[in-house]
């Protein structure tokens, strides 16, 4: 099941933001490396300062995007791993969504 990421459903938004983030980290524990992943209208404040579209390139970025860094000289090999790593992630991901939407 795909991610309604163009919900204007305030709550909705909150979940996806959620489960984005949460993808994230499950990049990060495969050692998926050079990658970032963007929610939504995401915001943080620190100090006096409230940064809107926080980790975006502008406050009204109207969707979540995940990027994907790589050096010059990246060999074939190395990017099979990091596309079997991503693969596997986003199976992880769907599976463990369908088991706790199961639970619910």
């Amino acid at each position: 099941d795909a991610l309604p990421i163009f919900s204007e459903d305030e709550t909705l938004k909150k979940k996806v933001s959620k489960e984005i983030t949460y993808f994230g980290s499950m990049l990060f524990t495969r050692c998926v490396s050079g990658t970032r992943v963007v929610p939504r209208g995401e915001s943080k404040t620190m100090g006096n300062d409230k940064f809107i579209g926080f980790g975006s390139s502008t406050e009204k970025y109207g969707n979540p995007y995940m990027t994907a860094a790589c050096a010059i000289g990246l060999g074939e090999d190395e990017c099979d791993e990091f596309f079997a790593r991503l693969d596997k992630a986003f199976k992880d991901f769907f599976a463990k969504r369908k088991k706790d939407d199961a639970k619910k």
